[in-house]
Parts: C-alpha cells; structure tokens; sequence
C-alpha cells in the first residue's frame, strides 16, 4: 500500500488516488438533455470549496452572488472537458440548483442537508 514512511518522506497522493477509484468503481453520471455525462470518480475539491464559499457568506445578497460563481464552478470541476458541451443544452438556473443539491448524494458524501439552503 502506498502511504508515508519515515524512511521515504513522500505521500505518493497518484496511488492512493488509483487505490480510492478502483475502490469506488464505476463513476457517477448526470442525465440531461437526453445525454448522459460522466463524472469523475471522486469528488473534485473544486466542488467542496465552491460549497464552503456560498456556506461562508455573511448575508443573502452576499450569498447570492456567491452561489452564481458556485454554479459555474461547480459544473466546471464536475463537467471538465464536457463542460461546454453541458452549457450547450442550455439548462437553467434551477438545474444546476438540482445538481447542487443533489452532487454530495451520488458522491455518498451526504449529511442530510441541503447544499444549497439558504439561497431562496
């Protein structure tokens, strides 16, 4: 198994990664627009960050301009190279908000409440 040992000194995060994704199986998908998009295996920290920014927010008008760069961030680290292509069947404000709402479900990673509360 690859992990730190005093003699090495080195977290070798790419076999531990490969480890967790043969672990985890098959990756989760988004069906829209009659496509089916894959996602990554594991859940890109591009995603936690986004959702801890909009969670850090002082105030409602703070909270909705950050929940618009969420959106995009979100949908860039989950979608990668299939981001245009997603943008490209046009999916609404309220779709991207489905997709936030349900993303830590699919990734297993759910703690019962909603991601995007609070953005009414």
């Amino acid at each position: 198994m690859a992990t730190a040992t005093k003699e090495r000194k080195e977290i070798d995060l790419d076999a531990l990664a490969a480890i967790r994704r043969e672990a985890a199986g098959k990756e989760p998908t988004v069906r829209f627009g009659g496509k089916t998009f894959k996602l990554p295996v594991e859940m890109p920290f591009a995603v936690v960050e986004a959702v801890g920014k909009i969670r850090g927010a002082e105030d409602d008008e703070e909270r909705n301009v950050v929940m618009s760069q969420l959106m995009v961030d979100l949908s860039k680290a989950l979608f990668g190279d299939q981001y245009k292509e997603f943008l490209d069947l046009h999916p609404s404000t309220n779709d991207v908000t489905a997709l936030v709402e349900n993303i830590s479900i699919v990734y297993g990673t759910d703690s019962g409440e909603s991601q995007a509360s609070g953005t009414s």
